[in-house]
């Protein structure tokens, strides 16, 4: 009993400092951070007429991102995770350090109006939750969705570039 007890204690310890590619976190940050969870969200048309699209996998939000014209990627991971590699064109919005004001008003100020949104960060613990945030101040996005895995960064990152003129 002891044994799994201890071993629950140290998943869930790894769990919070492994999130989104991040492996510490200060005091303050620990106060600010979000809820880790990998709950998938479902699909949902709303009043205003956004498309809520969900969770993809990350071979389907690969084709999402192929064939979708103006699609705003929005990378919700830490800077340094994002420093290390990141989809070509996407906004960083840290939501792990941020608290709620200033991660309300980058997603005000940062997301432009009327084009499609993909959110995602490297573990998807951070991008449901970013997701319905989006969703509930952002009515003006017309089609919202999230990764829900690691992101094929590379291969996005490939083809992005040999389809560039």
């Amino acid at each position: 009993m002891k044994k799994s007890v201890i071993t629950a204690l140290v998943l869930c310890v790894l769990v919070i400092f492994t999130g989104c590619g991040n492996t510490s976190k200060n005091a303050e940050n620990e106060k600010n951070a979000k809820p880790a969870t990998t709950e998938q969200v479902k699909p949902t048309n709303n009043a205003k007429g956004q498309k809520a699209l969900g969770a993809l996998t990350p071979e389907q939000a690969m084709e999402y991102m192929k064939k979708t014209k103006d699609l705003v990627i929005i990378d919700v991971a830490p800077t340094k995770a994002y420093d290390k590699g990141h989809f070509i064109g996407a906004i960083n919005i840290p939501v792990e350090v941020l608290n709620i004001e200033e991660e309300e008003k980058r997603y005000k100020e940062l997301i432009p109006t009327g084009k499609p949104v993909l959110v995602h960060c490297r573990k998807s613990i951070y991008a449901p939750a970013a997701y319905r945030r989006i969703i509930e101040l952002r009515p003006d996005i017309p089609e919202i969705s999230y990764i829900n895995g690691a992101p094929l960064l590379n291969q996005y990152n490939d083809w992005k570039a040999s389809h560039s003129s």
